[in-house]
């Protein structure tokens, strides 16, 4: 073999080793990256370079990226001018609207959509309505006991019961005189007079001659002249008057006992819930409610009501950033990633580079390598 072949296999063989120098030299730097993925001991001593950058300093990786984030990536003014876009708002007003016609179009029941909020509706409601009554009772109550009748039913109260005062007093009257004309009234009346007679006159002659005297035919005619006359009438309206009048400047309490006001109350409790129309009103679709107002919320309030989570959101979002800490969530997230997971993602994106920068590195090295050789022949 010549001198001058040797002499060009070796100027290509410093050339050919420098490239492989260069591009493994780049290689393992990329590698090194991310492996080993765990420091590597040789005894107690820890193996140089072990684990890799991104491992050992995975912190810190996290801490910045969180960061730049913030700064750079999800600013307030960047996300103001997505929300200002026409896509944006497009897309938003698209989905209330879905929102919307999902509620006015549902054949869910008012029952069935409140049984995912609260547990047994129908009793919850009837337990509250009937818990505000209770209480509502209790302060008028409180309110009312101490005040006089009078102020109570105010003065249409008083005109209106004085106006009916002597039709009770005629309707009495009647009901007397039917009662005294009927066989139990008469009855009534013998009782009565045997019993005057007895306990007045005793067992003497006079007795004898009254009891042999029906003395019922003859009050009966007498006591219903007494009951058809006006002057009886006016004397018991005057009466029942006089009483009003007194009753009226009373307290309320005095009429009133515990037991009464107890059985009043649970009376307007148990009326007022169950005249409430509770069940119809659970077992009506959503549609019913919302359906007659589609047209009016979707035209009307929706624009309206978008335009003003717009605004309000992008007047504040910069404390909404601040509130949600989106460098904290990015720097907790990107502790929970796995490493070789972490890795492939990196390789995913720059994979092109990454081959790029190895073979950068050997035509470094032939480069070099050439370089070598040249000074060699020199």
């Amino acid at each position: 073999m010549s001198d001058s072949f040797l002499l060009v296999l070796k100027l290509v063989g410093i050339v050919v080793i420098g490239v492989v120098i260069g591009a493994v030299t780049n290689h393992l730097a990329i590698r090194m990256l991310f492996r080993p993925l765990e420091p590597k001991y040789i005894g107690k001593y820890r193996v140089p370079f072990t684990p890799g950058l991104i491992p050992k300093r995975r912190d810190e990786l996290a801490a910045n990226l969180g960061r730049t984030v913030v700064k750079h990536l999800l600013t307030p003014e960047g996300i103001g001018k997505r929300l200002a876009s026409p896509a944006v708002r497009e897309a938003v007003t698209r989905l209330v609207e879905q929102e919307v016609t999902k509620w006015t179009r549902s054949e869910e029941t008012t029952e069935s959509w409140l049984s995912r909020f609260i547990d047994e509706p129908k009793q919850r409601i009837q337990g509250k309505i009937s818990y505000y009554l209770e209480q509502e009772f209790t302060r008028l109550m409180s309110k009312w006991c101490d005040q006089p009748v009078r102020e109570l039913i105010g003065e249409a109260g008083e005109q209106k019961i004085e106006e009916v005062m002597p039709h009770l007093v005629a309707s009495i009257l009647q009901q007397a005189e039917d009662y005294f004309d009927s066989p139990e009234g008469r009855i009534q009346l013998e009782e009565t007079v045997a019993r005057f007679i007895q306990q007045r006159l005793g067992g003497g002659m006079f007795g004898m001659l009254l009891a042999n005297v029906n003395v019922v035919d003859m009050i009966q005619p007498e006591l219903k002249r007494v009951l058809q006359s006006e002057s009886t009438a006016q004397f018991i309206l005057s009466l029942l008057r006089q009483e009003w009048q007194k009753g009226l400047n009373r307290p309320l309490s005095s009429y009133m006992t515990e037991e009464t006001e107890s059985r009043i109350r649970q009376t307007v409790k148990e009326q007022i819930v169950t005249r409430l129309p509770i069940n119809t009103m659970l077992d009506t679709p959503l549609r019913v409610w919302f359906e007659p107002f589609e047209s009016q919320i979707l035209g009307q309030h929706m624009p309206v009501v978008i335009d003003h989570l717009f605004e309000r959101t992008t007047n504040q979002l910069g404390q909404i950033l601040q509130t949600l800490d989106i460098e904290t969530i990015v720097r907790e997230e990107v502790d929970l990633l796995d490493t070789a997971y972490l890795e492939e993602i990196v390789l995913s994106i720059s994979k092109r580079e990454f081959r790029a920068i190895t073979w950068l590195g050997g035509l470094l090295g032939g480069l070099i390598g050439l370089i070598q050789a040249g000074i060699y022949l020199v």
